[in-house]
This record gives structure tokens, C-alpha cells and sequence, in this order.
């Protein structure tokens, strides 16, 4: 049983605003930074070249988090793959082939439910998120134990695939 979770497609003047609005912005940060630099060696708080390389720095981390922040929300997309034995689940970036991100075997397999319920259950757990905010299905929890300790993993699956894992957990009680 295999699901790909895909949120909703930008059609093509989303897209094209987006990029605009990307450069926008890139564009004004350049201007604000460069004022911080001017700013900072005006009034001697540091010197040029330590001015320039703290809004170099600066510019390049406003790019990269905007850049992550639009792979995250446009690019990403998650496959959950279910078998006899595992739920697999992957990482699609784009059109690309899927990357491995995390196996749960059923026989480790503890509890399913909603995520508030599984967070207080399994307080301890390390919780690992596969869910697209653009993505209109809800969001469940799934519990297993790994060879790391508990662990939370958040997915969105339809229905189908929580039918099955719910069959799958009151077949191994």
C-alpha cells in the first residue's frame, strides 16, 4: 500500500509571484544590511571589514532560511509506504527519486492516536514530523520503539493506510 502525500500545486502566477517576492525581498535585505553596516561603522561601534563580514553573513543566512522555508512548503513532498512488515517513509524533493527517512517495523509498533494523546502517553519520545502544512488531510500520531529509544512520528495518512495500520495493531495484541 503506498501513499504520496502532495499538497496543492501553485499554479503558474503563483509561482512566478513567489519568485518575485523572493527577489523583493533579497533585494530590500541587501538595502537594510548594508544601512546595519554603514550604520555600525559610522558611528565606530566596529570596524569596516567587521561590519561588512556581520551583514555579509547576515544576508546569507536571510537567503538560505528563505530558501529552506520554500523547499519545506512548495518542493517536499512525503511517500508512506506500507508491507506486511513496515511503514516506510520517504522524502520526495520535487520530481526527484525518493530519499529514505525513516522505517517503523510493526512488531515495534505501540500505539496510534491523535497527537496530543501520543505526546502526553510517550512524553519522552524524540518526535519526527513527515506532514505538509499545505496538505488538507489531518495529522496523526504513530508510537514505536527504535534501537534509538521511543520515538512520535507525525504523518497525515487517508484513510486507507490508518485502516491498515489500526488492523495491523489489533493483530499484534
Amino acid at each position: 500500500m503506498e501513499q504520496r502525500l502532495t499538497g496543492q500545486k501553485l499554479k503558474f502566477w503563483q509561482g512566478c509571484l513567489l519568485v518575485v517576492l523572493v527577489a523583493l525581498f533579497l533585494f530590500a535585505a541587501q538595502f537594510v544590511l548594508t544601512f546595519l553596516q554603514y550604520t555600525l561603522t559610522y558611528f565606530r561601534i566596529l570596524d569596516a571589514t567587521t561590519a561588512y563580514t556581520i551583514s555579509s553573513i547576515a544576508y546569507w543566512l536571510f537567503g538560505g532560511l528563505l530558501g529552506l522555508k520554500f523547499l519545506r512548503d512548495y518542493v517536499l513532498n512525503y511517500l508512506y509506504t506500507a508491507n506486511t512488515k513496515q511503514l516506510r517513509v520517504e522524502r520526495i524533493y520535487g520530481p526527484g527519486r525518493p530519499r529514505f527517512f525513516e522505517d517503523v517495523y510493526f512488531s515495534r509498533l505501540k500505539a496510534l492516536g491523535e497527537v496530543e494523546e501520543m505526546k502526553k502517553r510517550f512524553s519522552g519520545a524524540k518526535i519526527l514530523r513527515a506532514t505538509l502544512r499545505r496538505d488538507k488531510l489531518p495529522v496523526k500520531a504513530l508510537a514505536y520503539d527504535s534501537t534509538e529509544g521511543m520515538k512520535i512520528l507525525l504523518f497525515q495518512p487517508n484513510d486507507e493506510l490508518w485502516a491498515h495500520l489500526q488492523a495491523v495493531l489489533r493483530e499484534k495484541k
